[in-house]
């Protein structure tokens, strides 16, 4: 860690005697710190919270860790002191303890003559140094280190504020000490990258979907010829039923009764007679006379007995 380089800028310049006879002073001084110039009372100690710049690719090489600087210029001495290193909420910062103790920063040259301690208190978002010594350190340099994690969503242009808070500053003699407080910041520096919107992606329709040729529909199924019937059985031919016989009856008064006379005609085919012994329709004259008195005598008889019964 460097020292404070100091400068002359303007040339009037007073001392802590000078100040507390004729209560002026008139002094204007450059002071580098950390390779910064700031305009500082040289009548006062000067606790300075640096203004630190890192560039954005060095702060992700360094997984997002930046060391952070509390530096003391134009030192007149002083002894016991209470110092604080506040940053705010918002930032999100995380402080990494360092050495094999944990502790929440490194103690510089200007605190190395004074027991000095740090104490990490993140619910109050600040780094605290507590010093005490029995002589005052009159050297410029470093106060402390307290190293930072600053979260992954930092960008190039951020710009954390950090400042300075006393409570007490004081010489060997338990005397207050003058003092200036300056405030610093961490700036993430670097080329922003111009991001090219990404062409928007051309949509392709999708061919308009051929709708399928309508299903043929299977031809219609030809019915089966309708089955010839079989022919219808030709009935045999009817049975020519036997003629049916008349019998004709004559009835021939005699003095015996009546006597029937038995002829039969055939149905079919003229007025042929049909002897009942079954001649032939041509007939025998004599044959047929000797039959109808053979009827005759017949019928007689049946009527005598007939007669005879009555």
């Amino acid at each position: 860690m460097s020292k404070s380089i100091l400068s002359k800028v303007a040339a009037v310049a007073c001392s802590v005697a000078s100040v507390i006879a004729l209560g002026v002073c008139a002094s204007a001084e450059k002071l580098e710190v950390n390779g910064t110039n700031y305009d500082l009372d040289t009548s006062k100690v000067n606790l300075v919270a640096t203004k630190n710049t890192v560039d954005i690719k060095d702060l992700k090489d360094a997984e997002y860790k930046v060391k952070y600087d509390v530096e003391v210029a134009n030192n007149t001495g002083f002894g016991p002191c209470g110092v604080r290193l506040v940053y705010p909420k918002e930032a999100n910062l995380e402080v990494v303890p360092q050495g094999t103790k944990k502790k929440p920063g490194i103690v510089g040259a200007v605190g190395q003559s004074l027991m000095a301690y740090l104490t990490d208190n993140p619910e109050e978002y600040n780094v605290a140094l507590g010093c005490a010594g029995m002589e005052n350190t009159e050297e410029n340099g470093v106060f402390f280190t307290v190293e930072f994690k600053l979260p992954e969503s930092a960008k190039v242009g951020d710009k954390i504020p950090m400042k300075i808070e006393v409570d007490k500053f004081l010489d060997e003699d338990n005397k207050q000490v003058a003092y200036n407080l300056v405030d610093g910041y961490i700036e993430i520096i670097g080329t922003v990258p111009t991001t090219t919107p990404a062409p928007a992606p051309t949509t392709t329709v999708a061919p308009a979907t051929t709708v399928a040729p309508a299903t043929t529909a299977a031809p219609a199924t030809t019915a089966a010829p309708a089955t010839t019937a079989a022919p219808a059985t030709t009935a045999a031919p009817a049975t020519s039923a036997a003629p049916a016989t008349t019998t004709v009856v004559s009835t021939t008064s005699g003095k015996g009764g009546t006597v029937a006379n038995n002829n039969t005609t055939a149905a079919t085919g003229g007025n042929k007679n049909t002897t009942k012994a079954g001649a032939t329709q041509t007939g025998d004259t004599g044959a047929g006379v000797a039959v109808a008195a053979l009827l005759l005598a017949a019928g007689t008889a049946v009527a005598a007995a007939k007669k005879k019964e009555d």
